[in-house]
This record gives structure tokens, sequence and C-alpha cells, in this order.
């Protein structure tokens, strides 16, 4: 869904990022239609902080993680 429609988005800040490339293994290529779109804790994420610093040391390139944790949200919230 995410390749076929404009309009669909993936949010990765609840998924734990140990598993993230086991589930999307081609993450690089649908970064610019992913983000990292919560700071608050939720059922199943006790410590968003940890999942954020997770996130970093996957083997991502900076640019991948760039996009996906500032440059996707702003180009949908752009003013």
């Amino acid at each position: 869904m995410l390749r076929r429609h404009p309009n669909v988005y993936l949010d990765i800040s609840g998924i734990p990022p140990k598993t993230l490339l086991t589930y999307f293994p081609r993450l690089d290529e649908i970064a610019h239609k992913t983000l990292f779109g919560t700071r608050l804790a939720r059922p199943g994420v006790p410590d968003i902080q940890r999942n954020l610093e997770e996130f970093k040391a996957l083997p991502l390139s900076k640019d991948t993680q760039e996009q996906i944790l500032t440059k996707t949200a702003a180009s949908l919230w752009a003013e």
C-alpha cells in the first residue's frame, strides 16, 4: 500500500527496532514515506527514547535515518 498510494505513510515509532529490518528489509527504499512519528510511550513501547537510540544503532545510512527522523515529517507539515 505504501508504494501504491501517495498519501499512505509508515510510522515506525511503535515497532521494536530490533525487528524493524526483518519486517522492512528495504527500509532505505521507503524512507521518504516513513517517519518516527511520536515521542509518547504507548502499550508495548515502554521507553520511546530507548527505541529511538536502538533505531539510530541500526545499519542504516545517516541519510536514511535523517529522512525518517526529520525530513519525512517536515515534508508532510511544511508551511
